[in-house]
């Protein structure tokens, strides 16, 4: 009897492994192992500089991003990655086979290699099990999180964090994604005996500008979906994102003239055109007095040459309704401008679409499978959209679907930057779990 339970559990052994609410338990998986090793590769990457430029238009915009590609790119071969790949463009591709003997949905696992140009490479420090009060950061200049200035703190009682050192972010932002991308690949390639479709591991420079995101050859990646490790708190996945468009507003006047008979001379002043024209624009439909799902307008240069003077701004709205209603404020203070100066010699407005909202766009049977990988983790997800253009909508609208997944990032960028490494793990469970189920996503969705 006792041969046929050992034989009948080494049959059940690959159903186990398949099945999602057991796998932990089989694996033996133990939170503060994954806890220590996201927090070991978030140190080690914290230290090496690989801050990108802000309006890069070719990648890698920095001699540190190739440098920090190539170091990755061993360590991926290190841990037993195929196919190793790091591109002139900065990007750093590579393979963890399938497991299965049948066709499956090749994920793509995708994390930015850069920081903002403001980040300083350092040693984050550790805060562990927080309790209440204040975190210093920098004693001697009083620089503190506290529950006031990071509401977050509130629902994290007994979790542990990496901080700056109060001067200058460390790279949390985009390097706990990379660590927890970088983490799952090296615990899918230690358990051989978990079955899984081919993930393609892809590490992106040049966020900002998404140079690398542009660069990146969809089509012979050979993805069907994709998850960016690029969000904040836990349970976030990101679906939506702004379109935005860009204004050109060109006042010509005539200012070469004697200024003392400006009175009697058909004098007009193309600057002051400008200023009005900056000036009539919506006060609330600015960024910093807009939130959530308001879009905004925003003027961004005013050049003045000779008699012609040109204002460039841009639009972000969610819809593309609101998208034309911001296009039609714009449209109302240029008219009035011009009514107030007959004798312009001439004025042009002009709008260019520069992308759009990637929400729809995005089958709704990934993002349905997605949340059900959350809970199946006891994390509720909620559906976010984001006030900018990321990679997830980059990537999506050029024909690979993607959506962004927390990674337990606060104060992104700030010289109060800090990650809760409790909700890195909780991302990096999620991801597992998708992983792990992913042959039930239908490649059809797209």
């Amino acid at each position: 009897m006792k041969k046929l339970l050992v034989i009948f559990s080494c049959l059940l052994f690959p159903l186990w492994l398949q099945a999602e609410q057991n796998w932990k338990a089989v694996l033996r998986y133990d939170k503060q192992t994954a806890k220590a090793d996201l927090a070991q590769h978030l140190r080690k990457y914290a230290t090496q500089d690989s801050r990108s430029q802000l309006y890069a238009t070719v990648s890698p915009s920095t001699k540190q991003q190739a440098a920090f590609a190539k170091n990755l790119a061993k360590e991926l071969k290190h841990i037993g990655a195929s196919n190793v790949q790091v591109f002139k463009t900065g990007i750093v591709i590579a393979d963890i086979p399938s497991t299965l003997k049948k066709p499956a949905p090749v994920l793509a696992l995708i994390a930015h290699i850069d920081t903002p140009p403001q980040t300083r490479a350092q040693e984050p420090q550790s805060h562990p099990k927080y309790v209440s009060g204040n975190i210093v950061l920098d004693q001697a200049n009083h620089i503190n999180l506290t529950e006031e200035n990071s509401t977050q703190l509130l629902r994290a009682h007994g979790h542990d964090f990496l901080t700056s050192n109060g001067t200058a972010a460390f790279g949390a932002d985009s390097k706990a994604g990379l660590s927890i991308v970088m983490t799952l690949a090296d615990y899918l390639l230690g358990h051989p005996a978990l079955q899984h479709g081919l993930i393609k591991i892809v590490l992106l420079p040049d966020a900002p500008s998404h140079a690398g995101a542009d660069a990146l050859d969809i089509s012979s990646l050979g993805a069907d979906f994709a998850y960016v490790l690029d969000g904040s708190d836990v349970g976030e996945i990101a679906t939506g994102n702004f379109g935005g468009r860009l204004f050109t507003a060109v006042f010509d006047g005539q200012r070469d003239i004697p200024l003392g008979q400006a009175i009697s001379a058909n004098f007009a002043d193309n600057l002051l055109m400008a200023s009005d024209f900056h000036t009539l624009l919506p006060r609330h439909a600015r960024p910093e007095t807009t939130s959530a799902k308001q879009g905004y307008i925003t003027v961004d240069n005013i050049v003045t040459d000779a008699n012609r003077s040109t204002v460039t701004g841009h639009l972000r709205a969610f819809t593309d309704t609101d998208l034309q209603n911001l296009s039609n404020q714009v449209t109302r203070a240029f008219n009035t401008v011009k009514a107030m100066y007959p004798k312009r010699t001439g004025a042009e407005l002009t709008f260019t679409d520069q992308f759009s909202n990637a929400e729809k766009q995005i089958p709704s049977a990934f993002v349905q499978f997605t949340e059900t990988a959350l809970r199946q983790e006891d994390i509720q997800p909620k559906r976010i959209s984001v006030r900018n253009n990321t990679d997830f909508a980059v990537l999506t609208i050029r024909g690979l679907p993607a959506v962004g997944i927390f990674t337990g990032v606060f104060h992104g960028s700030e010289p109060l930057e800090y990650a809760d490494v409790d909700i890195m793990e909780a991302s990096l469970r999620s991801l597992l779990t998708a992983v792990l189920t992913a042959n039930n996503l239908p490649v059809s969705a797209q």
